[in-house]
């Protein structure tokens, strides 16, 4: 338990402040913790970031698993992973994503996490497509690519610097669902839309 609040103390700190700004004191001086009991679970920065992101894509992994086995569409299961995702928007700040590049066990693991969102993705998208929520006739192979390179674009950018991550993701995820729904999988979208309000979730 202590291990896992200690995680989440310092993803939120790397995140408002920036991964190399943020020590492993201000860690353990915001959990009040001495550095002995933080050092006990982590033997350096480094090793907190891998170890956080493996308990990220862990509980996630979990609560996707989860999902699928429920009685949902593909589009519900994207919608409500995607709500999961953002209940920590601020773990997807650009002063996270900027400093991640200098930690390379770090990025290793990011680059691991990729390759299994391309996966789901490609598992989902045909999954769709049988229940008539997804067009059939679209290459999903590409669109898992765009997904990819959009995330890739999002993260450091300051073109969207005016704007929240929050709202720039909602627009790109239903301009982009939109774009591959079917008349049924549009009826689900709008729907969930007008439930969650999802606009004006910042």
């Amino acid at each position: 338990m202590m291990k896992e609040q200690i995680i989440t103390m310092a993803f939120d700190l790397f995140s408002q402040y920036g991964i190399k700004s943020v020590s492993m004191d201000d860690i353990a001086r915001n959990m009040s913790i001495s550095k002995r009991t933080l050092y006990g679970f982590f033997d350096d920065k480094e090793t907190l970031l891998v170890e956080g992101l493996n308990y990220i894509n862990g509980r996630l992994s979990s609560f996707l698993a989860q999902l699928e086995k429920e009685p949902h569409t593909a589009l519900d299961i994207i919608l409500l992973f995607y709500e999961e995702l953002m209940k920590r928007p601020r773990w997807y700040s650009r002063k996270f994503y900027e400093d991640l590049k200098r930690y390379p066990k770090a990025m290793e693991r990011k680059e691991s996490e990729k390759s299994e969102f391309n996966m789901v993705c490609a598992r989902l998208f045909n999954r769709g497509v049988k229940e008539g929520v997804f067009q059939e006739e679209v290459n999903f192979e590409i669109v898992g690519l765009l997904a990819k390179e959009q995330l890739k674009m999002l993260h450091p950018s300051k073109t969207f610097s005016k704007h929240s991550n929050a709202e720039v993701y909602n627009t790109v995820l239903i301009t982009f669902l939109r774009g591959i729904c079917t008349d049924k999988g549009r009826t689900i979208l709008n729907r969930w839309i007008a439930t969650k309000q999802i606009y004006r979730i910042q």
